[in-house]
């Protein structure tokens, strides 16, 4: 029976969307690897599952499951002649109240201006259809953990010290494809791939 199929009726509910840039296979193990031994100093509520590990390029929200053929053919046609790039890995960050952040971060090296150029291409090819650009500045990151949960304030000089070794956070990737995700809350991994768009 058809997945999209209920009582006879195909199941409309919307789809909550997003594009991403995923990190390398190798490099998803590598930042997990890394998350299990931060995990053990540092109380966040929730860590990244391993699959999930990814660059917002734009977030789109509940989606008409009706209108992705549509999207997914805009943003294949906004990026048909971009090429590949390298990405990096650059340290870590939180974002929130320093002393409970909400957010512990990767950040992001290497060829930065095309990320921001692709994220560009897709929010200008977005529009037409519907879909509105946050009004926040865009800040691509990756995201590893959520809720600081411990009893003392957060210190981000503990999380440098954790970190400065690491080297996983010099780490280089080539990207060479993107996602569309549709977000599957309460799964593991929780982000799952619509269309995967080469560049």
């Amino acid at each position: 029976m058809d997945d999209g199929m209920k009582n006879g009726k195909r199941d409309m509910t919307p789809e909550r969307l997003f594009t991403a840039v995923r990190l390398s296979p190798e490099l998803r193990g590598a930042v997990s690897g890394m998350c299990r031994r931060l995990s053990r100093e540092l109380p966040f509520a929730k860590w990244t599952h391993e699959g999930d590990y990814h660059i917002t390029l734009q977030f789109l929200g509940d989606t008409d499951p009706r209108n992705i053929p549509e999207l997914v053919s805009a943003l294949k046609k906004s990026a048909a002649d971009f090429g590949p790039f390298t990405m990096s890995l650059r340290g870590t960050g939180v974002f929130g109240a320093p002393s409970a952040p909400r957010v512990l971060w990767a950040g992001l090296d290497g060829e930065t201006d095309r990320l921001r150029e692709l994220h560009s291409r897709i929010v200008a090819a977005t529009e037409p259809l519907g879909f509105r650009a946050e009004e926040r500045a865009y800040k691509p990151h990756v995201t590893l953990a959520r809720k600081y949960r411990g009893e003392q304030g957060f210190d981000s000089q503990y999380l440098d010290a954790l970190t400065r070794e690491e080297s996983v956070l010099q780490a280089s990737w080539k990207v060479d494809e993107w996602v569309l995700f549709a977000t599957r809350m309460h799964n593991k991994p929780m982000y799952e791939i619509v269309e995967t768009i080469k560049i």
